[in-house]
């Protein structure tokens, strides 16, 4: 589960901010709201970030996923840099920016660190807390004379000179340590456990304009579980829809991508198989049941038939069926896209319900939807965020649990009246 996450000199985020996902001693909603993943450390499964538009809301959700993207990122050239975007609405820019993960892999605190630039990781660095104190697994640094990465390892890390050099070999200066690591045939158990959780309980996030149906399709088609998971959250939608069938059709491939085919590092044996095979697209019947003159009717209508609402409400269905089986983190931006606000309550009201069953799942939503703000046997005053844009154009971050309103007022009426800002200023 994540902790924390400190943000520097990204996107808008000028001077360091801080997202926390740490409770506070409220014991509102405990049972569905909070873990306790050490001694005195309790998290929230659900977070909600509000904001005017502008206001940083959406890169908070792009920092989560620039972390997840440097992770994973392995094949690439030395020379096509980092995709790093700093803080631009100023005549002094900083070259580097700054992210410091706070994560728990299967109870062990783990503290990630990376600073970079355009072109390069400057440093990373990971430790993890065996006891009270932290110690080092890795400390990655940049040579500016050899254009080089060094990594230097803690004393609990046991690795010879010759996979050193491997992962040295592998560590382009524009990849993470954990890519250098991937390629190699070593394991330090420690390293390990954090890399495992980076790259299977830290979920790619959502943005309003993925098309998540055709990965839901896929995910469905191949998954009976997920299939009956997708109805049954469809219909506590009160959706009519009892069933779904998913029709598998081959395409030819097309020229562009035959020419990239060809010019890719991937074997022939691959190559001829897709172009066999062809580009295999996944399609929705949706059963309908309904009732006619008392009559029960079931009727199938294609994806194509079906409103933007309820193919983004299906869409969500697999990406959070996966972060509650992988007890996982996962990023919506503009939950309430498409959707009514109150299909948007009851997203929120079902994985909490959920939530009891998987304990280290985490959510994290940016909305607009402020009559959630209304439902107070819903929402925890920790688990509602802001974004405010300030006068030099950089994002402020900060919680509703920073502000000193008693629970009976509403919460609703005084984000309305503009008490924790983080509203439009319209003249």
């Amino acid at each position: 589960m994540i902790q924390e996450l400190k943000i520097k000199n990204f996107l808008s985020f000028k001077d360091e901010v801080v997202f926390s996902f740490e409770a506070t001693s409220d014991t509102f909603n405990e049972k569905y709201y909070t873990t306790e993943v050490a001694p005195g450390v309790r998290l929230l499964k659900l977070c909600m970030v509000y904001g005017a538009n502008a206001s940083g809301k959406s890169n908070l959700i792009k920092s989560f996923q620039f972390i997840k993207n440097l992770i994973k990122r392995t094949n690439v050239d030395k020379n096509e840099g980092t995709s790093f975007l700093p803080f631009l609405l100023t005549d002094q820019e900083e070259e580097s920016g700054l992210f410091e993960l706070t994560f728990y892999a299967n109870n062990t605190k783990f503290v990630y660190a990376v600073e970079l630039d355009f072109d390069k990781i400057i440093s990373e660095k990971l430790s993890f807390y065996p006891g009270t104190q932290p110690a080092l697994l890795f400390n990655r640094s940049h040579n500016n004379t050899t254009d080089l990465s060094e990594v230097s390892y803690g004393s609990k890390v046991k690795i010879n000179k010759a996979v050193k050099d491997e992962i040295i070999a592998k560590t382009l200066k524009n990849i993470s340590f954990f890519a250098g690591y991937s390629q190699v045939n070593y394991t330090e158990p420690e390293i390990e456990k954090a890399y495992n959780w980076l790259k299977d309980q830290f979920l790619n996030t959502i943005d309003p304009n993925v098309k998540l149906t055709k990965y839901t399709n896929g995910k469905v088609l191949g998954n009976a579980d997920i299939k009956k998971f997708a109805i049954n959250f469809l219909q506590k939608a009160q959706y009519n829809i009892t069933d779904i069938e998913i029709e598998t059709e081959s395409e030819e491939v097309p020229e562009p991508l035959m020419m990239a085919l060809e010019k890719s590092n991937i074997p022939q044996s691959e190559k001829d198989k897709i172009i066999k095979n062809g580009i295999q697209k996944h399609h929705a019947d949706f059963e309908h049941t309904v009732k006619n003159n008392g009559k029960e009717e079931k009727h199938f209508l294609p994806e194509e038939l079906q409103s933007a609402g309820t193919l983004r409400y299906y869409g969500f269905t697999a990406p959070l069926y996966r972060a509650f089986t992988n007890n996982a983190f996962l990023g919506i931006d503009e939950i309430d896209s498409s959707l009514h606000p109150h299909l948007t309550k009851h997203f929120i009201r079902e994985y909490l319900m959920g939530c009891v069953d998987y304990p280290n799942v985490q959510l994290l939503l940016t909305t607009h939807n402020m009559s959630l703000l209304n439902e107070k046997d819903l929402i925890r005053k920790d688990a509602v965020w802001f974004t405010e844009k300030l006068e030099n154009g950089a994002t402020d971050l900060y919680s509703m649990a920073d502000f000193d309103i008693r629970k009976e007022l509403s919460y609703f009426k005084a984000y309305n009246s503009g008490k924790f800002g983080a509203i439009p200023n319209i003249d």
